[in-house]
């Protein structure tokens, strides 16, 4: 069970997400004249990704976000991330009728965050992320140019008759020795 504090603070981030999600869909709405849906948000979102936004065949929008990375960067998730979120949302609502959708970082995107926001169009974000987990590459091949460490899973494609190619040298790997991970 956690404890009251951390509640507290927990509600006030999504309260604080949910007042920021608002304001930059009213400015959107202000500037653009369009009639955007109020998002749903979600906190759903994993991994290295901050955050998605998806507007729906039948109109409605949805804002998932990193609540872990949301945690670790709230400033700059306030400042930067949610202004992102609601500049895809706008370009998808207002092309959502076009035949050829616009790319998703593309001039469209970009106009948005600058002229609705006035914000630098970042593709990316620069938040602290470590991976899932690591896959260890434990099985070492050789081609004629270098030497290839594999997972297990294409060791054992390559055991099941898989012919596994060197991208650069374009000559078959052959198996050298398998590695014992320190695990």
């Amino acid at each position: 069970m956690s404890s009251p504090s951390s509640d507290q603070t927990a509600q006030d981030v999504t309260e604080r997400v949910a007042a920021a999600v608002q304001r930059a869909e009213e400015q959107a709405r202000r500037h653009y004249g369009i009639r955007l849906p109020a998002a749903t948000i979600d906190y759903s979102l994993r991994g290295r990704c901050a955050g998605q936004a998806r507007v729906a065949a039948n109109g409605e929008t949805l804002i998932r976000l990193n609540r872990k990375l949301l945690h670790e960067n709230l400033a700059d998730f306030l400042a930067q991330t949610i202004p992102h979120e609601v500049a895809h949302l706008v370009v998808t609502w207002q092309t959502r009728n076009r035949r050829h959708r616009p790319r998703p970082h593309g001039p469209e995107w970009q106009a948005v965050m600058r002229d609705c926001f006035g914000l630098e169009p970042a593709r990316c974000h620069d938040y602290a992320t470590t991976p899932a987990r690591v896959v260890p590459r434990d099985y070492l091949y050789r081609c004629a140019c270098r030497e290839h460490r594999l997972t297990r899973i294409m060791h054992n494609k390559i055991l099941r008759r898989a012919r596994v190619w060197c991208k650069s040298c374009k000559r078959p790997l052959t198996f050298l020795l398998k590695e014992e991970s320190a695990r």
